[in-house]
């Protein structure tokens, strides 16, 4: 779980408390990323906690202000995060990707309706990649949020070409079903 190791990312630099990490993750990732849910983040917190991960006590604070729990990092924690770090990342589908469904259930249409989603998926992303240039322009300054955006931006690029890949292939049949499930596709519904 990405989310929960970025808080024990945060945690090792110093204790911390629920608010205070949120507004941290937010600033790094900047407004592009969206609000956080706070419940979220306890919701975490607290499965953390349970885990070992990290400890908690209960800071008294002057004045009216109401006490606030403060988390710190465990060595099972530590040990948690260096183990995440060490690992590659790897795409959470696999080879369940949306858009190759949709690709193949397209061309199972025919090539001009390949073509046709071709056209709308690339619309989408050259929308996505003319918003991104735009905050990696406006967030320049800031080296977090540059980043990620970077990132997004390259990621919107990789994806143009999967499209590119798509189209080129929308004049042969991507998908050869069995006789058996041609006849039941076409049997009528009751």
């Amino acid at each position: 779980m990405a989310f929960q190791h970025v808080i024990l990312a945060l945690l090792e630099e110093g204790p911390s408390h629920g608010w205070q990490m949120k507004s941290c993750i937010e600033a790094a990732l900047g407004p592009e990323y969206g609000g956080l849910n706070r419940g979220y983040i306890y919701e975490v917190i607290h499965k953390m906690e349970r885990e070992g991960l990290i400890t908690s006590h209960v800071q008294t604070q002057a004045g009216p202000r109401p006490d606030r729990t403060v988390h710190e990092i465990t060595e099972a924690g530590r040990e948690q995060l260096t183990g995440w770090l060490g690992e590659p990342v790897r795409p959470s589908a696999g080879f369940r990707d949306e858009f190759v469904q949709k690709v193949l259930a397209a061309s199972l249409r025919g090539g001009e309706e390949l073509r046709q989603f071709c056209r709308l998926q690339r619309q989408a992303l050259l929308a996505e990649s003319k918003t991104l240039q735009t905050l990696r322009r406006e967030r320049a300054d800031d080296p977090a949020a540059a980043f990620t955006i970077e990132v997004a931006i390259l990621r919107t690029h990789a994806e143009l070409e999967c499209v590119e890949v798509a189209e080129a292939r929308a004049g042969q049949r991507l998908v050869d079903l069995p006789s058996s499930a041609k006849g039941a596709s076409r049997r009528p519904l009751r």
